[in-house]
């Protein structure tokens, strides 16, 4: 049974020409929607009331050019349970602090009043810069971090994980990349009403409950702009090649460096070990095989350079928190279907 609560309050932030359309629309029918697929129809009182609210009431474009609709401006929000800022797109995708001041200083006032703060993709920038996560762990999308990194240093970005819950109480909610708004709702309604709740809601809708990471999505995209010129020619000769054919001791060489420095400069400009370096790149060259071939995995084990099938499948699940079979089965496209005479 269900645990009578009275309606949840959730204000779902968005920016004109900044939020995209489809994370605020799924998260607002989604909430909507609960009250008839987990009460029924006959419902005396709905479980949430949602509504879009921004800087200013009205009509404005999205990020993407179809229309959003807020409800109510921020300022007219005296009290609220759930804020969620969900995906937004910016220019080059590097964010820019002190864009939004009114909407930072809103969100802090939301969450002085008691309000949890969740973010979806994206979002997580604009929730960083309340200054509420600092010294915390965060998630957003993989594309963003780089940018997340350089604008907030003292915030734990862990991009491999899909839901991240910090703060005091729990209050702060972040979820990854694009669709995982998904995960984020059905959290907040197994929170705020029951497990039972949300995996209602899951299968009436089709919502795929992974909450595990979003690691097997990520793509190895080392930096490049450390200001190294050395490591940087490396990292070319480095990609231009089969990583399956170079060894560690062959990087070395190549850098025409002293080993020791080798070792301390590459580390220090691109985040890892040369070794981990390798095996990454490894890794990668082999979701692709497994992604477009039916090659057997231990064929493709030795193709990226592991001799022993056991120690590729180690490191595999190591960075993608997949086994080699789970990954193909997950993301290789299935077979068109054909159509039947009638």
């Amino acid at each position: 049974m269900e645990r009578r609560v009275s309606p949840r309050r959730v204000s779902l932030l968005a920016l004109s020409a900044e939020s995209t359309g489809t994370p605020i629309h799924g998260l607002y029918e989604t909430l909507v929607l609960a009250s008839a697929v987990i009460q029924g129809p006959d419902a005396a009182a709905p479980l949430f009331e949602a509504e879009i609210v921004g800087p200013e009431r009205g009509i404005f474009p999205s990020a993407c050019g179809l229309p959003l609709e807020v409800h109510r401006a921020m300022h007219e929000v005296e009290a609220t349970d759930i804020v969620i800022t969900a995906s937004m797109l910016f220019e080059n995708q590097e964010w820019q602090t002190g864009q939004h001041p009114d909407t930072v200083a809103w969100l802090r006032h939301m969450h002085h009043q008691g309000a949890d703060l969740c973010s979806a993709c994206a979002g997580a920038l604009l929730l960083a810069e309340t200054g509420l996560l600092d010294g915390l762990d965060t998630t957003t999308h993989w594309a963003f971090a780089p940018t997340f990194r350089r604008n907030f240093p003292h915030i734990r970005l862990r991009i491999d994980e899909l839901l991240i819950v910090a703060g005091k109480r729990g209050e702060l909610v972040m979820s990854g990349a694009a669709s995982s708004w998904q995960d984020l709702i059905l959290f907040l309604i197994a929170r705020h009403v029951s497990p039972t709740a949300a995996q209602a809601i899951g299968k009436f809708l089709l919502y795929h409950w992974d909450s595990r990471s979003q690691a097997p999505f990520v793509p190895f995209v080392p930096p490049t702009d450390h200001g190294d010129g050395t490591i940087r020619q490396l990292q070319e000769w480095l990609h231009a090649r089969d990583a399956g054919a170079v060894s560690v001791e062959e990087m070395a060489s190549h850098s025409g460096l002293p080993r020791p420095t080798f070792y301390r400069r590459f580390k220090q400009a691109t985040g890892y070990s040369p070794m981990h370096y390798l095996q990454h790149l490894r890794i990668e060259k082999a979701k692709q095989l497994l992604e477009g071939s039916d090659e057997p995995v231990d064929e493709i084990s030795w193709q990226v350079g592991y001799e022993e099938s056991a120690a590729f499948r180690r490191t595999f699940k190591r960075i993608t928190r997949l086994s080699p079979g789970e990954f193909r089965r997950k993301f290789r496209f299935p077979a068109l279907p054909v159509a039947t005479p009638g």
